[in-house]
């Protein structure tokens, strides 16, 4: 009789430790499930704020210094044509993404059109235009030393 009495005992301590342990879970689980959804209504609220641009342009804002030369290329050199992106130290604002993968981002941002290393238009980014081998009709440029051209 006491051992089945001691049997109970334990078996009721361990059933009250469980419950215990299982309240305290979903105690911190709903603290933690409200938080997330008050956090989830302010990302969707800056997210929502957030021009077509800066939505289209995304991640390229640190890699990009104006996301007008982005469009202005997008715009001037046609579908089917080929491009390269030539860099140099001239670009007058930069970050220290935009040397190493400013070519990467415009390859993307500007599909169908491919980079071609002989390519007759120019996306330069700073570069010197009289190593491009060839006249270098301007077509649109920044203040930043970003052009978009096409050789002659």
């Amino acid at each position: 009789m006491i051992t089945s009495a001691r049997k109970r005992l334990r078996n009721d301590t361990a059933s009250s430790v469980v419950l215990v342990g299982v309240a305290l879970a979903l105690g911190v689980g709903a603290i933690h499930y409200y938080k997330a959804l008050s956090q989830l209504g302010q990302t969707a609220s800056s997210n929502s704020s957030l021009s077509f641009d800066d939505r289209e342009i995304a991640g390229g804002n640190s890699v990009i210094v104006d996301q007008a030369a982005a469009y202005e290329a997008r715009s001037l050199i046609p579908v089917s044509a080929a491009y390269r992106l030539v860099s140099g130290q001239r670009l007058r604002v930069r970050t220290e993404l935009t040397e190493k993968y400013v070519g990467d981002w415009f390859r993307y941002f500007l599909m169908p059109r491919r980079p071609r290393p002989d390519a007759r238009w120019i996306i330069c980014y700073g570069c010197d235009t009289s190593d491009l081998g060839g006249v270098y009709v301007v077509r649109w440029h920044d203040d930043n030393g970003i052009s978009i051209g096409q050789l002659r």
